[in-house]
């Protein structure tokens, strides 16, 4: 099997990440070389080449691949534009349904339009859900939601900057005046996630951030509601297949 060097040298990464509720992305010099394999489903599309991985032990080279949740694959250092989708959300389960025995190899035109979607002047969430559009079509029409005040929307719209010692389900269902189940139901209907994976995401988001800032990695963690550094990292890898600290000097560029 071929090798890249650059892989058996530990290429560091280089490039800017971001997280949302239920995603992240990277785009510039991917590095890490490990096998690994996440709930995560994702996304790599070759950044003005091939990107190559190595899936079942054989090395894969597309324009694009889709890599389906729990799939072991080493993604090969190079340039690279990556999106992670939560498997759990509405989202994720449309991507699901989108490959073939967890790997669909994309055409290079499909690759531009997917890169365009995503870099076109609009919110995370339009651009992620034309994104998914594109992959999997257009979803039939939703059905209206039951609950939807404005005062739910509202919470969710806060949470990012609350502490997260209140990013616990009946501490928001209090706050939205509704039972714990009835809240559940209402926020899945909102955010097209369960509570605990949206709220883990949440967790990510703000933990990396404090680790950009400067933040060491067991002051970020704690401040994002993690038991300590160790927690943190192991959700990381377990999210992204990488260590917080194998990608702080991309952090620190973002």
């Amino acid at each position: 099997m071929m090798q890249d060097p650059a892989a058996r040298n530990g290429a560091p990464w280089h490039g800017r990440i971001a997280l949302g509720a239920g995603w992240g992305q990277f785009r510039g010099r991917a590095g890490d070389s490990h096998a690994h394999r996440h709930p995560a489903l994702q996304l790599a599309l070759g950044d003005g080449r091939p990107v190559r991985a190595e899936i079942a032990g054989e090395t894969v080279a597309a324009p694009g691949l889709l890599i389906g949740s729990g799939v072991a694959h080493r993604l090969w250092p190079g340039p690279v534009w990556l999106l992670y989708v939560e498997r759990e959300s509405d989202a994720g389960r449309r991507l699901s349904t989108a490959g073939t025995d967890g790997l669909r190899r994309l055409r290079a035109r499909e690759r531009d339009q997917l890169l365009a979607l995503w870099q076109r002047p609009a919110p995370d969430a339009v651009r992620l859900q034309a994104v998914i559009d594109a992959l999997c079509g257009t979803p039939a029409a939703a059905v209206p939601e039951r609950i939807s005040t404005r005062r739910l929307r509202t919470l969710i719209a806060a949470l990012p900057a609350q502490p997260a010692a209140a990013w616990t389900l009946p501490a928001l269902a209090s706050a939205a005046a509704l039972s714990p189940s009835r809240f559940a139901h209402a926020f899945r209907a909102q955010t097209g996630m369960a509570v605990r994976p949206y709220l883990r995401w949440l967790r990510l988001a703000r933990a990396l951030e404090g680790a950009s800032r400067g933040a060491g990695l067991t002051a970020a963690a704690l401040d994002a509601g993690f038991a300590d550094a160790a927690h943190f990292s192991r959700t990381m890898r377990r999210h992204f297949g990488v260590t917080p600290s194998s990608i702080l000097a991309a952090l620190r560029e973002a």
